[in-house]
């Protein structure tokens, strides 16, 4: 499996994209190998590297990758987490893999499927998929639409959703911040206020400290029939918005009780498809959901999203492999 450095639209910056196979299995080892990939890119030029995609050929019938996604940490080359995933770097792994037909994709980070789609005019279409249908309230972790979040500014109600990664979900005007310019235009201190309703989120659902689970996104109202939100990357805002979170933000709109949900039906969203506000754009997010016969909730079957874009930058297999990655 060839190696390489890809950007999909929307990204904060590149992924690099590795054969799992030619990787230690331990985290420590594994840690250490990527650490001095890392340096050796930036040495060569390609700049600060953040996203690593892992994959192989997997070994599950009906399954075409399996994928593993690993996030640098900003503030050391050396460190890494390893329990989240990201829309964006699964794109990027599968962008030259798809022009033969859509690639089914076990997500192995967050148990989730995924099925990679490329359109004749190159977009590229992902969808994310429960694995088997799920009753929306199951991805409630906490089984609450919302949780007060205690920090020294007082006590706010969030949502915390799980579908793709789990995400803590806040309304903007709590945060006094009215309509989709002012959350656009938040800068340090609305971070920094964040990050610590995430600590506090991290203690509601039993995180260890330093984490950067839960992801954290800002929801408005936005234009008729439209949602406006914001969300955290390492190390800051996002440019965007996390294709992950997209996913979540739909499902949390479907959920009853939640913010999201709240805010979707005051902008008069529609309960199938919740077009987003981002800072770089709208995009819309599809939701499949079912009801079983006798059932009390609608299940998730699907979220899609469309119109992606990925760059390949690099091709050069030897590129990572500079710096011998079992040793």
């Amino acid at each position: 499996m060839t190696s390489h450095i890809a950007m999909a639209e929307g990204a904060p910056g590149p992924t690099l994209v590795l054969d799992a196979d030619r990787l230690p299995g331990d985290r420590d080892r594994l840690s250490a190998a990527l650490g001095r990939m890392r340096l050796s890119l930036e040495d060569a030029g390609y700049g600060p590297i953040l996203k690593f995609a892992l994959v192989r050929s997997s070994p599950l019938p009906g399954y075409d990758l399996d994928y593993r996604f690993v996030q640098g940490l900003a503030r050391d080359p050396r460190k890494f987490a390893f329990d989240s995933g990201c829309g964006h770097s699964l794109l990027a792994a599968a962008a030259t893999g798809t022009a033969g037909g859509p690639l089914r994709v076990r997500v192995l980070n967050t148990g989730e499927e995924a099925v990679c789609e490329r359109a004749r005019d190159g977009t590229h279409t992902l969808h994310l998929l429960p694995g088997a249908e799920l009753p929306l309230p199951r991805l409630l972790p906490t089984g609450r639409a919302t949780d007060a979040l205690i920090t020294d500014e007082g006590v706010l109600l969030g949502s915390a959703v799980r579908f793709g990664n789990p995400y803590l979900f806040v309304d903007a005007a709590d945060l006094g911040l009215h309509g989709a310019r002012a959350l656009f235009e938040a800068g340090s201190a609305a971070l920094a206020r964040l990050e610590r309703l995430r600590a506090a989120a991290r203690v509601v659902l039993g995180l260890p400290a330093g984490s950067l689970l839960p992801k954290v996104a800002v929801v408005s109202v936005g234009r008729q029939g439209r949602l406006a939100a914001r969300s955290l990357t390492e190390p800051g805002w996002h440019p965007a918005f996390a294709l992950t979170g997209l996913a979540c933000l739909a499902v949390a709109s479907a959920i009853e009780g939640t913010v999201p949900h709240r805010l979707a039906r005051s902008a008069g969203c529609g309960t199938d498809s919740v077009l987003v506000d981002t800072p770089s754009g709208t995009v819309p997010v599809d939701l499949e959901t079912a009801v079983a016969a006798g059932g009390r909730f609608r299940r998730l079957r699907r979220v899609g999203i469309g119109g992606r874009r990925v760059r390949v930058l690099c091709t050069d297999p030897r590129l990572p492999w500079r710096v011998h990655a079992t040793a």
